[in-house]
């Protein structure tokens, strides 16, 4: 299966790779980076936080020495070697490390991999084991001032020297996580008047490399934020990382691999969220009984369950359609191919995360609201997530660009979408499971079609980014509905069964307010209106009953 298909071709549950899946070498992986971070982090959070001396890359430091940041990094480049979805995994259990998470992030990620897939055997040669055991550290250089959601704007400039042996770089970058103790700088810069950027990897200790002091953020605070400054900087020009203007797609390729593994980070850290909530309302007692006990509290634990249910679900499918893909392409390819199932994970995780944090610290009550508690501190670092990486709005942008791109080279047709009249869709048997789901992917056929029909040219207009939105929020919740449910068929027992359930009830209520909107805002008419409140009947479901249910298991 290639990237978007799962919306013309049924998936079973046993084709998808599930959490349950993982393998016992893999799950002890998992639990050293777990007693890792325990030991290491967790006991020094406050110290972290505070970027007291050289902790933050002191800690990063000792999680190479473990073998914890070349988990993806081939062996005889001094890494170990593992799949895409064990990278996967670990990067689930840092999202329990706060702001470290960040740390690991920039470094394992956008500050080591640019040159991994797009260095020339010199170039990794040199730089790869250095940063696979952290000797060296890493940092990602591409926003600018002027230059954020819309990146390839960025001013940063490269001229070649006279003697055609080194480019001549200036520029400001804004933003750069790592970049108060970062060793290797990959920067992005525009050669000439070039169109487009090109990539360079730029060691710290170069002569014009200057900084702003540390960022005052909101969350976070315990990872290094700089303003980098770049005055007539010299780069060898073997340090030209893959072609001439070539960087943008190198940035592109790279934040698909980060929008995925951020939500396996988002997820790891939605989960030691419930675990936390669990624990509290349990022991918290008011009128006489544990809270735990209330309907209320009750309905919140278990939507907290059932979106981070979906979302692990999603996540751990793509990454392994992804591993698979990338055994005849290679990763970079791959994860090219699922940019839709990527920029899906990114923005359904990141909003978990949110709602997950928002809802432990209401379920926490004053005691969330202390800095006493670690749901204070969560709930401040979980607002990044939703735009780094991309924000959430061009991630949803993007994934139907993309889709619309696959439209357009027929790699998924209209027709592969749309395989029911809209006859047969007026009159739907009432459903639930993947039956309910093959009608919303029916559903956002027509519609994709309707937008086409109504807008034609004209539809990736700025003017028309809410109709984009809408049809990106049915896609993402189709994925996400459709991973849970095949995940808790796959497990079988009743208890993820019922938590599918009840994360597709309130799904499809998302779908039918967004394709209503769409359906108001293009002139649907009243027979799309009716096809929209007939697909998304689910009569069978009593949602409170539901919730309880999947609260007390």
């Amino acid at each position: 299966m290639k990237g978007g298909e799962f919306l013309t071709r049924q998936t079973s549950a046993e084709e998808v790779f599930i959490y349950e899946d993982f393998t016992e070498e893999q799950k002890m992986m998992y639990e050293a980076t777990k007693d890792f971070i325990e030991q290491e982090i967790l006991t020094n959070i406050e110290k972290i936080e505070k970027q007291e001396g050289t902790v933050v890359a002191d800690t990063l430091r000792n999680a190479g020495q473990l073998g914890l940041l070349g988990v993806s990094i081939p062996e005889d480049l001094g890494g170990l070697g593992m799949s895409f979805n064990t990278s996967m995994l670990i990067a689930d259990i840092i999202g329990v490390a706060g702001s470290f998470g960040t740390t690991y992030g920039a470094h394992t990620g956008i500050g080591t991999l640019p040159i991994l897939y797009y260095g020339t055997e010199e170039q990794k040669q040199k730089y790869i084991p250095k940063l696979a055991t952290v000797e060296w550290i890493g940092c990602y250089c591409l926003t600018e001032p002027d230059a954020g959601s819309d990146a390839n704007a960025g001013k940063t400039n490269a001229k070649l020297s006279k003697d055609g042996k080194k480019y001549i770089i200036n520029g400001q970058k804004i933003w750069i996580s790592n970049g108060g103790f970062a060793d290797v700088h990959i920067v992005f810069a525009k050669i000439d008047n070039d169109k487009n950027h090109s990539a360079f990897i730029i060691e710290a200790k170069t002569k014009g490399i200057s900084m702003s002091p540390e960022e005052v953020k909101l969350g976070i605070k315990g990872s290094s934020t700089r303003q980098i400054y770049y005055e007539n900087v010299e780069v060898p020009v073997e340090n030209l990382l893959g072609e001439r203007n070539g960087g943008f797609g190198i940035a592109l390729n790279i934040l698909n691999i980060g929008r995925i593994k951020l939500c396996a980070s988002a997820i790891g850290g939605a989960k030691k969220l419930i675990e936390q909530t669990k624990l509290y309302i349990d022991e918290r007692k008011q009128f006489g009984t544990s809270i735990g006990n209330f309907g209320a509290i009750k309905q919140k634990l278990a939507r907290m369950e059932a979106k981070t249910f979906a979302s692990e679900s999603l996540m751990y499918r793509a990454g392994q359609e992804i591993e698979d893909r990338s055994k005849d392409v290679g990763t970079i390819d791959a994860t090219a191919d699922y940019a839709i199932e990527c920029a899906i994970a990114k923005v359904h995780g990141s909003e978990v995360l949110d709602f997950v944090v928002d809802e432990a610290l209401q379920s926490h009550g004053g005691m969330g609201y202390s800095a006493e508690y670690p749901i204070e501190r969560a709930y401040r670092d979980s607002r990044i997530a939703r735009i780094y990486e991309g924000s959430n709005e061009i991630n949803r942008l993007m994934l139907i660009g993309q889709l619309l791109k696959k439209i357009k080279r027929k790699e998924i047709t209209i027709d592969g979408l749309v395989k029911s009249s809209y006859l047969s869709l007026l009159y739907p048997k009432s459903s639930e499971g993947i039956e309910l789901t093959k009608r919303h992917k029916e559903l956002l056929g027509h519609l994709v079609f309707i937008t086409y029909k109504k807008l034609g040219k004209d539809i990736m207009d700025p003017n028309n980014q809410q109709v984009l939105l809408g049809l990106a929020d049915i896609l993402i919740e189709i994925y996400a509905s459709e991973s849970a449910i095949l995940r808790a068929e796959k497990i079988g027992d009743d208890n993820h069964k019922q938590m599918a359930k009840f994360y597709q009830y309130e799904s499809n209520q998302k779908i039918r307010r967004f394709a209503s909107e769409i359906a108001d805002e293009l002139g649907g008419g009243f027979i799309l209106k009716s096809i929209i409140k007939n697909t998304t009947r689910m009569v069978t479901v009593k949602p409170y009953s539901l919730s309880n249910e999947v609260a007390d298991n």
